[in-house]
């Protein structure tokens, strides 16, 4: 019969492990696509021409939330391995794709169009932003634009809104203007004295506060001051800080503002004042 064809075996089954076929005494007729699967090349293209037509259908159909979940593609492209998941969208093609904290994504979409009715909510909410950059709009307001939960988290995956709490949203570039304003107080400052500096109210000034913590604007220096950092030492610090916060953001459902506490403050001195 002669010796055994293993491009032949791996066309006739689209995708195997090296492993089996090497038991079967058949040679791997190409390098793993991923670990130890193999891929028959035609079988493959059609895969990942599947998948980018699978990650644009749900990007049409979900338009708040259009990343398709990679686990999701999977079932739906019937693989037995989410690694081979992964290894499709690395592999090129038509439309680039990506994949972004489970989901995956169209290249160049991660900040998707907003749907026209959302998208004049947030203008509005702009509007009304960029008259007072630190007074975040009331629950009252977010619901009379028609901008709740849902809505918001969309306006803030396609960068139109810059979310510090569950509720509390600012315009992008927020904590940049917030930083600078707070470098011409006198160092170290208080929580009032930045909530004063930048004309807004305390469910504000927490959690934007914390945000500039986290991207390396500011550092508490214990449970009552804060100062902003040398502009020097901002870049790589604020850059690891802002990826961590991010993806923890991106994993975590959001969660309320707990009364607007600063979270993980530093142990407490029982004889130093509260402000």
């Amino acid at each position: 019969t002669g010796e055994p064809d293993g491009a032949a075996e791996l066309r006739r089954r689209g995708l195997v492990r090296r492993a089996a076929l090497l038991a079967m005494g058949v040679p791997a007729p190409a390098a793993p696509v991923t670990g130890d699967w193999l891929a028959d090349p035609e079988h493959w293209t059609g895969l990942r021409a599947r998948l980018t037509a699978e990650v644009e259908r749900h990007a049409r159909q979900h338009p708040m939330q259009p990343g398709l979940p990679a686990e999701a593609a999977r079932h739906l492209l019937g693989l037995p391995d989410r690694t081979l998941v992964d290894a499709l969208v690395r592999t090129p093609g038509d439309r680039g794709l990506v994949s972004e904290q489970g989901r995956l994504y169209v290249r160049g979409s991660l900040r998707p169009a907003l749907p026209p009715p959302l998208a004049a909510a947030v203008d509005a909410l702009r509007g009304q932003l960029e008259k007072a950059p630190f007074r975040a709009p009331e629950a009252d307001r977010l619901t009379e634009l028609g901008l709740h939960r849902k809505e918001l988290a969309a306006a803030v995956r396609s960068g139109a809104l810059l979310r510090l709490a569950e509720g509390v949203v600012l315009l992008p570039g927020a904590d940049t203007e917030a930083a600078a304003v707070l470098r011409r107080l006198p160092q170290p400052f208080t929580l009032s004295q930045a909530r004063r500096a930048l004309d807004t109210t305390r469910r504000v000034a927490v959690p934007l506060l914390e945000l500039l913590d986290a991207r390396g604007h500011t550092e508490r220096l214990d449970d009552r001051y804060r100062r902003c950092r040398p502009q020097g030492q901002e870049g790589r610090e604020g850059q690891e800080r802002r990826e961590g916060r991010e993806g923890r953001e991106g994993r975590q459902e959001e969660a309320g503002d707990g009364g607007a506490r600063e979270s993980n403050p530093p142990a407490r001195d029982p004889r130093a004042p509260r402000f």
